[in-house]
């Protein structure tokens, strides 16, 4: 469904392929585009949480590349998500 995951670049451009890239023509605000999608499907969320986990583990996030326009909001995000599992 999903397909190979490269978890070492993150697509933020719209049209790109993956969790954090929103459809082509895409306008509005992201950060509420992700929380939508990241709510609402559970193969979002898995992936988003993968990433965070690796900025979580490896803050120099030298595994996680963040591509595109919306490069800073999705890193800050899968931060977010990966902190809150760390402290569950």
């Amino acid at each position: 469904m999903y397909g190979v995951i490269d978890f070492s670049r993150i697509n933020t451009r719209p049209g790109g392929f993956g969790p954090f890239a929103p459809p082509a023509g895409w306008q509005g605000d992201y950060r509420q585009y992700l929380q939508t999608r990241f709510d609402g499907d559970i193969g979002v969320r898995q992936q988003i949480l993968v990433v965070g986990r690796i900025l979580v583990l490896q803050p120099d996030g030298a595994r996680a590349r963040f591509l595109g326009p919306h490069a800073v909001e999705a890193r800050k995000f899968a931060l977010s998500a990966g902190s809150s599992i760390s402290r569950c």
